[in-house]
């Protein structure tokens, strides 16, 4: 893999966030305290070497931004507070940005305003969209009347919305398995000396769901807030897979006028995703807004939006439930079009685009880095690094 500089790509990379070299010492501190860095993974300093350098092509290619679980332990330990999980975090968006194959990513990660934008326009789109189908698309389209005094069952909109649900997380689905599979060409380009065989992507598949499922790797970190933090990073997945459980599966529990009992698994599978969904993100708006943890010491408009999101869709399907419960027709008919208009753009937006990608990239680093290792360790002594002249370069 070629290991010329470019010129710029330190200035490219903090259009991203901070990434502050200057004060850099290159003592290595910050790599000796990391639970998660190893030889074979070395960060934070040789990813942050890399962009200093100029290397693009092999920061592409590198997976350590993404092992990295942002722990703050190596900002912690920085002589200099130069901040090097803040440099991670920067790095990381601009990976996303270039592994997305529509140029949507870097105008989004890179911009607030982009972001905001991008988000509302497809709020504002999905919002008139139900407003269409109602009044003007349905085989029998309602009057505005009779959208004010129709109960919320959603029968009228079968199978419509199930094909409008699969269609919203096809879209990013495809999207990331198109910027996987860019991520997987730029990170296997260095191990052209080595050949692969498929049965270690078979073999090491348990790693990507070990770790898609577990997180287990922020336990490793040294503070004892991090064991706080997998807790709630482990119960934001699990309300976010009922929710895709729900939203696949169990859609039809919505069709009817009937008012469930309290028995019914449809209101406790509700209650669950919403109080989860309005505990996590709330607790880390205060955190960010106290700054007392080194994880919310900085904070970029991205770390906050997508709390912010999850805690809208909550709050916004609590008030469909109540307003519906109550008989309030028109009001539950308008809140579910404005459900609707936040939970989109979070699966369009946030999902493919935004910060919420790392649940997608996270784990497939991890994969991919335990097919290179065991591909290397199978090779045996005769491959001894990879890329000695970069290795040499940056001291790794």
């Amino acid at each position: 893999m070629s290991t010329r500089a470019i010129p710029g790509l330190l200035q490219e990379i903090r259009r991203y966030g901070r990434f502050d070299v200057s004060a850099c010492l290159n003592c290595g501190s910050c790599t000796i305290v990391c639970n998660l860095s190893t030889d074979a993974a070395s960060f934070p300093r040789r990813p942050i070497r890399r962009a200093l350098l100029g290397l693009k092509d092999s920061l592409r290619a590198s997976l350590e931004p993404w092992l990295c679980h942002d722990c703050g332990d190596c900002s912690i330990t920085c002589p200099r507070q130069a901040e090097p999980r803040e440099s991670m975090m920067t790095l990381r968006r601009y990976l996303v940005a270039q592994y997305d194959v529509t140029g949507l990513a870097s105008k989004i990660l890179a911009s607030t305003a982009g972001e905001i934008i991008a988000l509302s326009v497809v709020g504002l789109f999905v919002f008139a969209l139900v407003l269409f189908y109602h009044l003007v698309y349905k085989e029998i389209p309602m009057s505005v009347s009779e959208f004010v005094t129709t109960p919320l069952g959603l029968e009228h909109m079968f199978p419509t919305i199930t094909y409008f649900t699969m269609v919203v997380f096809l879209i990013p689905l495809v999207l990331l398995t198109l910027n996987i599979l860019r991520m997987h060409r730029w990170t296997m380009r260095s191990m052209e000396s080595v050949k692969i065989p498929f049965r270690l992507y078979l073999s090491e598949a348990r790693s990507l769901l070990l770790h898609a499922v577990s997180h287990q790797n922020i336990r490793k970190c040294l503070q004892e807030i991090h064991r706080r933090r997998w807790t709630k990073h482990w119960l934001l997945g699990l309300a976010v897979s009922l929710m895709l459980v729900i939203k696949f599966f169990f859609l039809d529990w919505f069709q009817t006028d009937e008012i469930y009992p309290l028995y019914h698994p449809q209101r406790w599978l509700g209650y669950l995703v919403a109080a989860i969904l309005i505990y996590v993100p709330v607790d880390i708006l205060i955190g960010r807004i106290k700054k007392q943890e080194e994880i919310y010491k900085f904070s970029e408009p991205s770390d906050v939006i997508l709390p912010v999101m999850f805690l809208l869709v909550a709050v916004s399907g609590l008030a469909v439930h109540v307003f519906r419960y109550l008989e309030f027709a028109l009001t539950a008919h308008l809140l579910y079009a404005v459900h609707l208009a936040i939970a989109v753009p979070l699966v369009l937006i946030e999902l493919p685009f935004g910060k919420w990608s790392h649940v997608v990239y996270r784990p497939m680093a991890l994969y991919f880095q335990a097919v290179k290792e065991r591909a290397l360790k199978e090779a045996g002594p005769v491959i001894a690094h990879e890329l000695p002249e970069e290795g040499a370069a940056i001291g790794a």
